[in-house]
């Protein structure tokens, strides 16, 4: 039987940060990866000759995987910032500036920075546009909270989106030391190049990322997880039962998000409130919907994305930019559409299994091809290939959903099981970040041996 200081149960930006980390801290570590490659929700493939990330991946700078290079001692991968932005405003692409002054914008980001972490508290259950009502009755402010939320969020629109999460993450990344035009970056050719690393630190520092490695339950004896049990053999029936191998670890981390949590956690070992607190909070989610165009030429300033709210079909805000690099193999230039839904308002992306969904789905898609192609014609079948995707993002952040309101990364009655994902109150900030925020702490944590 195998044993070791930490498993990992996944191979994602969560498990590979934290398992390098882990490594670095002396403890020997092994992370299990169901898939025949690293990256989970963020994993990255070659098509036609270009890098393909599985969806529409900028991440914020709010120095979390900064910070976890520099503990490490090896390099960043380059990334490639979007310093400049537009907005679809009265059938024109417009800079923010147009929109409105400077002056407004220092008066009102060093008013939010004033804000002390007890008054964004209690901000976080107050809509973002009640809060602008509250604030100012110029068209102009709203607009800047509106290109702020843009900024900030995926999934809402400007009246679901909790100020308090908005202020949170802004206040965060200034305090990294970043301008707000320096908030977003492309990985340069993909994030592969951030993951890869991580892996190859783990594999050269005592421990091991196993791939094809399908684990079927996280075991636990008296309260506390002791391993996992890993599937063995080869499935030959959808139906068929394997059998399974305990790998032993004095510490475990699951990288699920909460909504498949339960996959590999039995509900009978943890009280039945929080049971209910995750399977409730996990049908309260974001989508993330996107298609990736191959171009000869790139549709406007590689260093540039674009907004364009309330567009007139959907009601939706859409997000539009290139992703440089991404096609250098074949010369060519990558160009991503993406869209920002709730739960409360798109298709349920859990039932895709039923033709409905899966209908509805297409049509969704439709609609933000005609909405795309409108703003920029030069889409319209003037392409090498496409990539639709629909996915489950993360849980909304809208008042009642952010920060305390979601589970802890630590779950009651094991005090040496982690979460690490996007979904839990640890992880608050935008995607990729806040994943590794939350990596990082469980990893001091386990060195540091925190009950």
């Amino acid at each position: 039987m195998e044993n070791w200081d930490v498993v990992i149960v996944g191979a994602g930006y969560g498990g590979l940060c934290a398992g390098a980390l882990l490594a670095h801290g002396g403890k020997k570590v092994l992370v299990l990866e169901r898939d025949n490659i690293i990256g989970g929700r963020a994993k990255t493939l070659k098509h036609a000759g270009q890098v393909l990330d599985d969806g529409a991946h900028m991440i914020s700078r709010a120095g979390h995987i900064e910070a976890t290079f520099e503990d490490l001692g090896i390099e960043l991968p380059e990334l490639i910032t979007m310093p400049k932005s537009e907005i679809y405003h009265e059938g024109q692409w417009k800079e923010p500036t147009e929109l409105f002054t400077t002056d407004m914008y220092k008066k009102v980001f060093s008013a939010m920075m004033s804000l002390s972490a007890e008054e964004i508290s209690r901000l976080d259950d107050i809509p973002l546009n009640k809060w602008v009502e509250s604030v100012s009755d110029d068209p102009g402010i709203r607009m800047l909270f509106f290109y702020l939320g843009c900024a900030t969020s995926v999934g809402n629109r400007f009246e679901t989106y909790s100020t308090g999460e908005m202020i949170y993450i802004l206040k965060e990344i200034v305090e990294s030391g970043r301008k707000l035009s320096q908030l977003g970056a492309v990985i340069a050719r993909g994030s592969n190049n951030i993951l890869d690393p991580l892996a190859a630190y783990i594999n050269s520092h005592g421990g091991e990322v196993r791939l094809n490695a399908s684990v079927e339950s996280v075991e636990t004896e008296n309260g506390r997880a002791v391993g996992v049990n890993v599937e063995l053999g080869e499935r030959l029936f959808h139906s068929q039962v394997l059998e399974v191998e305990t790998i032993r670890a004095d510490s475990v981390i699951v990288t699920l998000p909460l909504w498949d949590v339960f996959k590999v956690l039995d509900e009978s070992a943890f009280p039945r409130w929080w049971v209910d607190w995750v399977n409730w909070i996990s049908g309260k989610v974001s989508h993330a919907w996107s298609i990736i165009y191959a171009l000869d030429e790139p549709l406007f300033d590689l260093g540039a994305f674009r907004w364009a709210p309330n567009l007139p079909e959907s009601g939706f805000s859409g997000v539009f930019f290139p992703f440089p690099t991404y096609g250098d193999e074949v010369n060519q230039y990558q160009f991503h559409v993406s869209y920002q839904g709730h739960y409360d308002e798109m298709p349920n992306l859990f039932r895709g299994d039923q033709a409905r969904v899966r209908r509805e789905i297409r049509e969704t898609i439709d609609m933000l091809e005609r909405e795309s192609v409108a703003l920029f014609p030069a889409l319209k079948g003037e392409y090498h290939w496409r990539v639709a995707h629909a996915g489950v993002y993360g849980i909304a952040q809208s008042p009642g959903f952010v920060a305390h309101k979601r589970p802890s990364m630590r779950p009651p009655a094991a005090d040496n099981l982690f979460i690490v994902s996007n979904t839990v109150s640890e992880a608050r900030g935008v995607s990729t970040q806040g994943v590794v925020k939350c990596a990082r702490l469980a990893a001091e944590a386990i060195l540091n041996n925190t009950p």
